[in-house]
């Protein structure tokens, strides 16, 4: 609206300067009307010509700077929108509400994990350094965690099984090492359940966004 309000004064500061140099031209066709001018006559039409002409520089020159301070602003506003929507965009996707993608490792489990050894191989990778995980096709949230259902064992209400893969987009070396360690969570699982879990570098691993709703039920905003 602003970029147009000085447009149109622009193009009414033209329309008054070609009006005064159409004046210009008249006077100058009108020989007869000027010459029968005393000369104080004539120098207050000049002085008057020339005031006004400077009044119309004056005014053309404000009319652009503020043309050219709207175009700067238009500019900046949709330079911070983009900015704005960037932000929302990652908060999205690393609080788990879309799908992300990015390298990391993938841990293969076959054999029998009860909830307690899931919830801490999710916790190890947290503490790793882990940027979003996914168990299968269930990415995990803040609030995600592993449970007894049933008939089998349960992340957000959906059913694992007794194989499955577990994923984490993060450093890999940081992630492979931090599990891997000597006396490290693998190494205790290994010593205490019947399964074997098998641990893989990989460049490139595409996470879903959760089906979950993450609005809080007690919390407001303030």
């Amino acid at each position: 609206m602003r970029h147009r309000a000085a447009q149109l004064t622009l193009t009414a500061m033209a329309v008054l300067i070609g009006v005064l140099i159409v004046g210009q031209l008249r006077s100058q066709t009108r020989p007869t009307e000027v010459s029968a001018l005393s000369p104080a006559e004539l120098s207050a039409r000049i002085e008057t010509l020339a005031a006004a002409n400077a009044d119309l520089r004056v005014a053309l020159s404000d009319a652009r700077q503020q043309l050219n301070d709207y175009q700067t602003a238009e500019a900046q506003g949709q330079s911070a929108l983009d900015v704005s929507r960037e932000e929302l965009r990652h908060l999205r996707a690393w609080g788990a509400l879309d799908p992300v993608e990015g390298q990391g490792i993938v841990l293969t489990v076959n054999g029998s994990l009860d909830a307690i050894a899931v919830n801490d191989l999710i916790n190890e990778l947290r503490n790793a350094g882990a940027e979003a995980l996914a168990v299968d096709g269930v990415r995990i949230t803040a609030r995600s965690v592993a449970a007894h259902g049933t008939t089998s064992l349960e992340i957000d209400g959906v059913a694992i099984g007794r194989s499955f893969r577990l994923s984490a987009i993060g450093d890999p070396d940081g992630l492979l090492a931090a599990l891997q360690r000597p006396g490290g969570l693998i190494a205790q699982l290994e010593l205490f359940v019947q399964a074997t879990i098998q641990v893989n570098q990989v460049d490139d691993i595409k996470l879903p966004g959760t089906l979950l709703r993450l609005v809080p039920q007690a919390g407001t905003t303030s």
